[in-house]
C-alpha cells in the first residue's frame, strides 16, 4: 500500500491522512483518567436560608424533595447528569415548600466543581406564608345530633390566620372519616371538600362537608363454638342490643373474651352486608384454649435467694365458667402453697368471686412463722379503681425473739388500688396508688382486737427525654392493745429490695429483749431515684432510700443510697442496685426484675 502526502494519491479505493501532530492520539489516552477523576470526586448539597435560618422541619422536607440529595456523599455521576438534577431542583423546593403554606420562595442556586468534589448549593426565602381566610367545617346527616361528631365542626389548627399546613386539612379530613367510621356511620362520605389557595393573595379557604348517613346499630351478636354457656359469653358485651355500633365497643369485646383465658383466637367482625334497617349482626369466631395450662419457673431476687415456682390453671371446671388455680413456690427464705377457685361475677372481665386455701412457711434472720389460712374474696372494678374484699381465717404459729406462739384470726379485710400509665413496661410518666383495711376482733373467732392500714404510692416523672424521676412511699399503722400476740405476717418490717436498700430483707424494725428484729406496729418509707437512658435498653440510676418499721414517731429512720444498672428486657425491667446503708457500715447488691409501677 502507497501512502501519499496531501497533494498525491493513494491507492484506489483507500483514504488515508496524513498528520504532523499526535494530538488525537494523546486525548484518546487520557480520556479514561479524566473520566476517573470526575468519579473520584464526590457530591455534597447544601440548603440553607437567605436571611437567618431555616427551620430545620423546612430543611428536612427540601432535603426530601431534592433528587441530586441522593447522590450526596456518593461518588459524582457525569457532569451532564448533575446540571440535569441541578436543573430540576427549583421546581423540587418549590414543591417541598408548599405543604407548609409557602408559596412563593425565592431560590438562589448554584452548582460548583472543585478537584474533590462537586457542590450543590441551595440558598432559599421561603417568604410569607399562606394563611387560613375562611374554615368551614360541617358536618350533616344523623351524627348532627351526636355530640362527638359535631366536636369535628371545629379545630385548634384548622382556624382563620393560622398558616396553611396541608398535614393538618389531611389530618382532619383523615380523623372525620375515621371517627365517622368508629361511631358507626358505615355509609359517611364527604359531600364536599375543598382546599382553595390563592397564592398572590397568600389566602387560602377550607370547606369540609361530612355527610354522615344513618347510624348503624348493633344486632344479634352470634359466637361460636364455645367451652362456656352462650349466658356467660353474653356478660362480657361492654354494649347492649340497639347500642350504636362503635369500633371502640367491638374491640373491647376482643379483649376482655381473649382475657378470659377460654380462647385461643377471637375475630368480631360487623356483617355489613346483612344489616336490615341500619342494624347490623356481630359475628363472633372463636377457637377454644387449651383447657388445662402448667407454668414452671426458676429466678433469684436478693431478698428471696434462688426460688422456683409451678402453677397448674384449670381455664374452665365447667360450662359456667369458674376456673381453679393451684401454686407452688419455693424459695430460700418462704415456701408457699396456694389452692383457689374462682367464679366470673356479673361482668365476669373485671369481676369475680372466689374461695382459697393457702400455707406458708418463713424463715429469715428476723421471723420464723408457718401460716395457714382460708378464706374468699369477691374482686369487683369501681370505675379506674378495683377494690377486693376479702374474709380470712389464718392460724399461725411464729417463733420472735426466741419466744414461741400461736395465734388465731378471723379477718376481714379490704383493699383498692388503681394504676395509670402510659406503658405498663416501661412507663415514662404514670402512677399506682393503693389502699389496705384490715381487722379483726376477739367477739369473731380472734385472739384479739386489731385494726390496721397501709397506704403505698409510686410515681415516674420523665424530667427530659432521657432522664426520669421514680419516687415511692409506704404508710402503714396498727391499733392494737397487746401488740405482743401479734403474728409476724401482719408486723411491719423494713428493708430489702423494695424497701430501704442497703439493708436486707426485713431487716429494719423494733427489736426484741434478745436483739433480734421483732417487727414494729407501724411503717414509713420513701424512696427517689433518678435514672438516665444510656443506650436503648440500658439506663443507669441512682437512689436515695428512707424508713423503718417502728412502733413510735421518736423511732430514728434508716437511710440507705447507691447506683444501679437497669436493662429493659421484653417482660419489664431487670435492676442491679449497690445500696450502702448510711447508718450503718458494709454494702449491700440488690437484684429484682419486674415494672416500674
Amino acid at each position: 500500500m502507497a501512502v501519499a502526502s496531501r497533494t498525491g494519491q493513494a491507492e484506489k479505493g483507500i483514504k488515508v491522512f496524513k498528520t504532523h501532530s499526535p494530538g488525537w492520539l494523546i486525548t484518546l489516552l487520557l480520556l479514561p483518567l479524566a473520566a476517573s477523576a470526575e468519579e473520584a470526586a464526590t457530591v455534597a448539597v447544601e440548603v440553607e436560608a437567605i436571611q437567618g435560618e431555616l427551620p430545620a422541619s423546612l430543611e428536612q422536607n427540601i432535603r426530601a424533595h431534592l433528587a441530586i440529595e441522593r447522590l450526596s456523599g456518593e461518588p459524582a455521576p457525569m457532569s451532564s447528569r448533575l446540571q440535569y438534577l441541578h436543573r430540576q431542583a427549583q421546581e423540587q423546593i418549590e414543591a417541598a415548600l408548599q405543604p407548609y403554606g409557602y408559596y412563593q420562595p425565592r431560590v438562589e442556586s448554584e452548582l460548583t466543581k472543585t478537584p474533590e468534589q462537586w457542590v450543590a448549593r441551595y440558598r432559599v426565602d421561603p417568604g410569607e406564608p399562606v394563611r387560613l381566610d375562611a374554615v368551614d367545617l360541617n358536618v350533616t346527616g344523623e351524627a348532627q345530633s351526636d355530640p362527638v361528631m359535631k366536636a369535628l365542626e371545629s379545630s385548634e389548627t384548622l382556624v382563620p390566620g393560622a398558616v396553611l399546613e396541608h398535614a393538618a386539612y389531611e389530618a382532619h379530613k383523615s380523623r372525620m372519616r375515621s371517627l365517622a367510621a368508629e361511631r358507626g356511620y358505615y355509609e359517611a362520605d364527604f359531600g364536599r371538600q375543598q382546599l382553595r389557595i390563592d397564592p398572590q393573595r397568600r389566602q387560602a379557604d377550607i370547606e369540609l362537608r361530612l355527610d354522615s348517613g344513618p347510624r348503624y346499630r348493633i344486632g344479634e351478636v352470634r359466637f361460636g363454638e364455645s367451652p362456656v354457656e352462650t349466658s356467660l359469653l353474653q356478660r362480657y358485651q361492654p354494649f347492649q342490643t340497639g347500642d350504636p355500633v362503635t369500633s371502640t365497643r367491638l374491640l373491647d369485646l376482643q379483649r376482655y373474651l381473649v382475657e378470659s383465658e377460654y380462647f385461643s383466637r377471637v375475630e368480631v367482625q360487623p356483617l355489613w352486608d346483612e344489616a336490615v334497617d341500619h342494624v347490623v349482626p356481630v359475628d363472633v369466631a372463636l377457637e377454644p384454649n387449651k383447657r388445662t395450662a402448667y407454668k414452671f419457673g426458676v429466678g433469684y431476687g436478693t431478698d428471696t435467694g434462688a426460688r422456683m415456682s409451678a402453677r397448674q390453671h384449670r381455664r374452665w371446671v365447667n360450662r359456667y365458667g369458674h376456673s381453679w388455680d393451684a401454686l407452688l413456690r419455693l424459695s430460700e427464705v418462704d415456701s408457699t402453697v396456694v389452692l383457689q377457685y374462682n367464679i366470673p361475677g356479673e361482668v365476669p372481665y373485671t369481676d369475680k368471686y372466689g374461695v382459697r386455701a393457702s400455707w406458708e412457711s418463713e424463715q429469715t434472720d428476723t421471723t420464723d412463722s408457718e401460716l395457714t389460712a382460708i378464706g374468699g374474696f369477691w374482686q369487683k372494678q369501681l370505675g379506674a379503681w378495683q377494690q377486693i374484699l376479702a374474709l380470712d381465717w389464718e392460724q399461725e404459729r411464729f417463733v420472735l425473739d426466741g419466744e414461741q406462739s400461736e395465734t388465731n384470726f378471723l379477718i376481714p379485710g379490704a383493699s383498692w388500688s388503681t394504676t395509670h400509665t402510659d406503658n405498663p413496661l416501661n412507663p415514662s410518666r404514670g402512677y399506682r396508688f393503693s389502699l389496705e383495711l384490715k381487722a379483726a376482733s376477739d367477739a369473731l373467732l380472734s385472739d384479739a382486737d386489731f385494726v390496721q392500714g397501709l397506704v403505698s404510692a409510686k410515681h415516674v416523672l420523665t424530667l427530659t427525654d432521657r432522664l426520669r424521676l421514680l419516687s415511692r412511699a409506704d404508710v402503714g399503722a396498727t391499733a392494737m392493745e397487746n401488740f405482743d400476740i401479734m403474728p409476724s405476717s401482719h408486723r411491719f418490717f423494713a428493708g430489702g429490695d423494695s424497701s430501704v436498700r442497703g439493708y436486707g430483707y426485713k431487716e429494719l424494725g423494733p427489736e426484741g429483749d434478745n436483739g433480734d428484729v421483732v417487727g414494729g406496729r407501724n411503717l414509713l418509707v420513701a424512696s427517689a431515684e433518678v435514672d438516665y437512658l444510656v443506650a436503648d435498653s440500658w439506663r443507669v440510676a441512682a437512689f436515695y432510700d428512707t424508713g423503718n418499721a417502728i412502733d413510735s414517731a421518736t423511732e430514728a429512720l434508716k437511710n440507705g443510697a447507691g447506683l444501679g444498672v437497669r436493662y429493659l428486657s421484653p417482660i419489664g425491667p431487670i435492676r442491679l442496685d449497690l445500696a450502702v446503708p448510711l447508718d450503718d457500715d458494709g454494702f449491700r447488691i440488690h437484684f429484682t426484675l419486674g415494672p416500674d409501677l
